[in-house]
């Protein structure tokens, strides 16, 4: 029975990946929203300039038209996230990743998790923000370098919003925070139990350096701390 369970899983999960759609992204345009596939909208976007050229580069998180449907609750598909560097005239594509933010519905009765998207010279960040009594955010940050954007860090933060504890820095109900610096090979922890505001572990690991994940082979659901927390 067991087996059968979990083949039905399996078979679920991968029917379910195969319902999200796909979208071709060009390599090249005049403007922005020619980087948009029909039956897709821009949810948000930013300009900056991650190559120090002069020239207005952007970023674009585009949805499906599905999340627009309200009636579309089982609508649970990743966004792609798309990168583009400016040109003389127009844009070509820097970098993109199907699955480069959480879907609309992944942020529990909070609502859609999707906070926001920052460039600041040659540094992209990713941050969501979920849940309920119990909040999380889940974010990432990218680097250009070695002409491509690599993962520098991740941040994934849990608490008890509920409780109240003093504000110094750590005293969080329930505090579960895992984050990682890929350039300098060092992870910190903080860990508290159940309900309780004062950490029992506040710890800062570190780690053998691995090749960096580039963007263009990130997705957002796979776990790329280089230790495990648990």
């Amino acid at each position: 029975m067991r087996i059968l369970m979990f083949a039905l899983l399996v078979l679920s999960n991968l029917f379910s990946l195969a319902q999200c759609p796909n979208p071709i992204i060009p390599k090249s345009g005049k403007t922005i929203q020619d980087f948009v596939p029909k039956g897709w909208f821009i949810k948000d976007s930013i300009e900056g300039d991650f190559n120090q050229d002069k020239l207005q580069d952007a970023v674009l998180l585009i949805a499906h038209n599905q999340e627009l449907d309200d009636s579309k609750v089982d609508y649970d598909c990743n966004r792609p996230l798309i990168i583009l560097q400016g040109t003389n005239s127009g844009y070509i594509l820097s970098a993109y990743t199907k699955d480069g933010v959480l879907c609309k519905h992944c942020g529990g009765v909070f609502g859609d998790p999707y906070e926001s998207i920052t460039l600041k010279n040659n540094v992209l960040n990713i941050n969501h923000y979920g849940g309920s009594a119990w909040r999380w955010t889940n974010n990432y940050t990218f680097r250009f370098q070695n002409k491509r954007w690599e993962l520098i860090g991740i941040s994934q933060d849990s608490y008890y919003n509920a409780a109240d504890c003093p504000d110094d820095g750590v005293g969080s109900a329930g505090r579960n925070l895992s984050e990682v610096n890929f350039s300098t090979s060092k992870m910190h922890i903080i860990k508290t139990k159940d309900t309780n505001c004062k950490p029992f572990k506040d710890t800062w690991l570190s780690f053998k350096r691995k090749s960096l994940i580039n963007l263009m082979n990130f997705e957002i659901d796979k776990n790329y701390f280089p230790i495990k927390t648990n």
